[in-house]
């Protein structure tokens, strides 16, 4: 059974597209290559203050839109990079007052490059109706620190990764001692936790099951990158980078 992580908000069809927003200056970017529409044009910016706080290298891409009229307006945002509460803040403002209209409510999700829609937000920014920031997966200070942290020299690590899915298990080391199998997890809010594991043969790479068997058909494989990758009968659902 594979397990969804982290916050899903569900949009009805309909999606928006706007021109190129290298900069603070500039209007969001959509996924999609279609051409914007007049409408969609960006709308004056209010607050010049909130707009510096959005960096020059800082790009979003609107990949996702759905409206109710007078009631809700949500977006599905890709970002180009992690940013800090501040900047996500300045973003949403940013996009609010990018239509004109008014709204109740209006939801902001944000992923990242690599993450997958609808398996969860890296961030959100709701106003319900007042302005809420949060980070659900991990920060890049939250990321520096789990990168950071010493290897035990009374073990033989055969790899770590960093698993950055919202509510997901933060760094991932592989490692033997003893002559068994671990795998450890340690979280972004400084917990840890040691998993039995054993490797099994698999020409896909070096495979590693839990033990005892949990029954969910859930393993984890080492791949040709090098990557590290969480898997069941279905197919891959979580997949890790190397930590360098």
């Amino acid at each position: 059974m594979r397990y969804v992580f982290g916050l899903v908000v569900a949009f009805l069809a309909g999606c928006g597209g706007t021109t190129p927003r290298p900069n603070a200056d500039a209007t969001p970017t959509a996924e999609s290559p279609t051409a914007p529409k007049p409408s969609q044009t960006a709308a004056p910016r209010s607050r010049q203050s909130d707009a510096q706080q959005i960096l020059a290298d800082v790009t979003y891409t609107i990949i996702d839109t759905n409206v109710v009229p007078g009631i809700k307006r949500s977006l599905d945002i890709r970002l180009n990079r992690k940013v800090s509460e501040d900047v996500l803040q300045a973003i949403a403002i940013d996009l609010k007052n990018f239509d004109s209209k008014t709204y109740d409510r209006t939801f902001i999700g944000y992923y990242l490059p690599e993450m997958q829609v609808n398996a969860g937000y890296w961030a959100t920014t709701h106003f319900n109706p007042d302005l809420e920031v949060r980070i659900l997966g991990l920060t890049a200070e939250q990321e520096e620190n789990l990168k950071q942290q010493p290897d035990d020299s009374t073990r033989e690590i055969i790899g770590s990764w960093l698993d950055q899915r919202p509510l997901g298990n933060g760094r991932i080391t592989i490692f033997q001692k003893d002559g068994s199998l671990f795998m450890e997890n340690k979280y972004k809010d400084g917990s840890a936790g040691t998993t039995d594991i054993v490797e099994t043969r698999s020409p896909n790479g070096r495979r590693f099951d839990y033990k005892p068997d949990r029954g969910n058909g859930e393993y984890y494989l080492i791949n040709s990158k090098g990557e590290l990758q969480q898997l069941d009968q279905e197919g891959p659902f979580m997949t890790a980078k190397k930590v360098n």
